[in-house]
């Protein structure tokens, strides 16, 4: 392998707003200054490295100059299907091997990294609960204060992670789309605090998805179809972006088939889909379903999910809901078979796979974003009961049962 000059992107990046198209240099803000739109964070001339490489070899295609915060992201393994798709094919990218247990390291690594470039004095986010684990241990990182808004009652569990990092974390009496506008504004009210809410707020957080992507080419050479999990949709966004600038450069000769997944109890970018429509609405319905780290019903930037549908429909992909019973199912059968525990919303990437498998070219990556840590409760729903037995019991009665279990 020979690696990518590492001078990095951020001296050559513009950032350029999807709604209208007007450009400026890399800062803080989160939006267009002329329409309001959201941002896109383009370098130019971006360089890869052949072969396998570790994150920060991306550095010349990345928006990120000398400062690259790093707590070891990127580089997660691909693993075969092989026992659940004996004819090959389909695999799975494990993003959960990233330092605080899921893909969105990759984005605060670059954002973060980002922020102290360009002067910031804090980070903000607004979370479900994997992006504040995740924002909260790069600012550390970084030395830079945190805050994270998080919906009170919000599960203890997801709280514990980013009060380890040293966040401040602020419970919010309401819903997440209250949390959500509470580090809006102290974003707006504070200009040098950075909002790293992982929606589309941080145009650094979405471009550094693109490295999935160049990870996969290395590894696969072509790629298919790439199965994504999606909120809003920023990870899409950026492995799209990433397959576009292989593409520029001969890399690959086809644009992989992009499938975004959601939750059927909160799915406004599936439903809008479904309907042919062009633009998304807010999911105006209670939020329900297994699947909670991507259950956002995009309540006050539904513009968000219409700029990844954008993205689904301009590569001919897909957009599907899949329901809690098909997340279950594929819960128990990938841990059974394969060995692989994620959480609901990363195994909504392998039911959605299996309700559109002969319409998916190979081979078909599903992006597993989170490790099944990261909703302890939902192991109840995915995994095989436990049997209270006596202490006398034969162990040859117990043997019988491992194997009914795994027979089942």
């Amino acid at each position: 392998m020979t690696p990518a000059t590492p001078t990095g992107g951020l001296s050559r990046t513009q950032l350029r707003c999807v709604l209208c198209g007007t450009t400026r240099a890399p800062d803080l803000g989160a939006a267009c200054h002329a329409c309001g739109g959201t941002l896109a964070a383009e370098v130019d001339g971006p360089v890869l490295p052949q072969g396998r490489a570790s994150f920060y070899d991306y550095a010349s295609a990345l928006p990120v100059g000398d400062v690259r915060v790093s707590l070891g992201e990127g580089r997660t393994p691909l693993l075969p299907l092989d026992r659940m798709f004996p004819e090959g094919g389909v695999y799975v990218k494990a993003e959960w091997m990233n330092a605080s247990g899921s893909f969105k390291d990759r984005g605060a690594a670059v954002a973060v990294s980002a922020a102290v470039a360009l002067g910031a004095k804090g980070v903000v986010c607004a979370s479900t609960g994997n992006n504040a684990a995740s924002v909260s241990g790069y600012a550390a990182r970084a030395g830079l204060p945190c805050i994270v808004a998080l919906a009170k009652g919000t599960p203890p569990g997801k709280l514990v992670h980013s009060k380890a990092n040293g966040a401040i974390v602020v419970e919010v009496d309401g819903t997440f789309s209250d949390a959500f506008k509470m580090a809006e504004t102290i974003a707006a009210e504070h200009s040098d605090w950075v909002n790293l809410t992982s929606t589309y707020l941080s145009p650094y957080m979405t471009a550094a998805h693109a490295t999935i992507m160049w990870e996969l080419q290395a590894e696969l050479g072509e790629v298919g179809s790439v199965v994504i999990p999606i909120g809003a949709g920023p990870m899409l966004d950026g492995i799209v972006a990433g397959a576009e600038v292989l593409m520029a450069q001969g890399r690959i000769d086809r644009m992989p088939v992009p499938v975004g997944v959601q939750g059927a109890g909160c799915a406004p970018i599936a439903r809008a889909f479904d309907a042919g429509a062009d633009t998304v609405e807010e999911w105006g319905d209670p939020v329900t379903g297994m699947p909670g780290s991507i259950n956002d019903p995009l309540r006050g930037y539904a513009a968000d999910g219409t700029r990844t549908l954008a993205r689904i429909r301009g590569a001919d992909g897909h957009a599907v809901a899949v329901t809690d019973d098909e997340i279950r199912s594929a819960m128990l059968d990938l841990g059974k078979l394969e060995g692989i525990a994620a959480e609901p919303a990363a195994i909504a990437a392998l039911a959605a796979y299996r309700k559109l498998a002969d319409k998916l070219p190979k081979p078909a990556v599903l992006i597993l974003s989170g490790h099944i840590l990261k909703d302890v409760p939902s192991q109840a729903a995915g995994a095989v009961d436990s049997i209270v037995v006596s202490p006398d019991l034969s162990t040859d009665e117990i043997i019988a049962r491992a194997l009914d279990a795994f027979k089942g």
